[in-house]
């Protein structure tokens, strides 16, 4: 199961693809903040043999444009299963330099307490935009013209507030040595909760890179009401067998890095 990095709308129209080069500096400004999600079994197949599901999901976003975004997420689920029950405890830290392109990451995986995986690695963005990975001790290698989690979130942003329903790109999280293709299917622009900012409803899909056949399942899917701040609320995140929802439980609005000739602000909400 993969975590969340990064999120049904279906629209016909308008399709953005940045894929075949590098991406124009995004517009929107992302907030740093902490969100606690409530994790809860939306549904299940009886092939998956899950029976129940809980936990817990911490995403912490901070940073600036002029010193790079760090998130860090964990997630805890208590699964209850036919033939027992399983702990996942999944952890991911990453640091993004939008400007320069620059992209750190290391994850870890846990199943009942046991360590079943770990990586670590690091991929920048050459002159011509192809990226170069480096995971642990191994010998660099090229996967080609992608785009970093905060980088697609915010050109995702973008194509919302400019009124496009489709936002298609070459993604490259850290979680694997493969790019996955993500569509994001974005629909009408919705009032804030309160006095917050303007949101949409997404979807975004996740399939191997080869594939350019619009009918062919994806990988997974994670679907959000995404604030134009960054915030999100709502998520559903489907691995096929099964699906969990995720209730936002707790905001806190953070103060961004500082950057000169620019004010810090603060803010917090439940």
């Amino acid at each position: 199961m993969r975590t969340l990095a990064v999120t049904g709308i279906f629209c016909s129209t308008f399709a953005m693809t940045a894929a075949a080069g590098m991406p124009p500096q995004p517009g929107v400004t992302l907030e740093p903040h902490r969100a606690v999600y409530d994790l809860t079994l939306a549904w299940a197949s009886g092939q998956s043999g899950i029976e129940g599901l809980h936990g817990r999901f911490v995403y912490s976003f901070t940073g600036a444009p002029c010193e790079g975004y760090v998130t860090e997420m964990r997630m805890v689920t208590d699964i209850a299963r036919e033939h027992g029950a399983m702990v996942t405890d999944q952890t991911s830290s990453s640091f993004e330099d939008l400007e320069k392109g620059a992209f750190s990451f290391s994850s870890k995986m846990f199943s009942d307490y046991s360590l079943q995986s770990e990586t670590a690695g690091e991929a920048n963005r050459a002159a011509d935009h192809m990226i170069a990975v480096k995971l642990g001790d191994q010998n660099p290698f090229d996967i080609g013209k992608a785009q970093f989690p905060t980088e697609y979130l915010a050109n995702v942003l973008d194509a919302a507030a400019a009124g496009k329903h489709v936002y298609e790109a070459a993604s490259f999280d850290g979680s694997g040595e493969e790019v996955m293709r993500a569509v994001t299917l974005i629909g009408d622009r919705e009032k804030g909760v309160g006095s917050g900012p303007d949101q949409w409803p997404v979807t975004t899909a996740y399939f191997p890179i080869a594939s350019q056949d619009g009918d062919q399942t994806p990988d997974y899917t994670v679907s959000m009401t995404l604030a134009a701040n960054g915030v999100s609320r709502d998520l559903l995140m489907d691995f096929g067998n099964f699906k969990m929802a995720g209730h936002l439980d707790k905001l806190e609005m953070l103060d961004p890095a500082a950057c000169e000739g620019l004010p810090t602000t603060a803010a917090s909400q439940r």
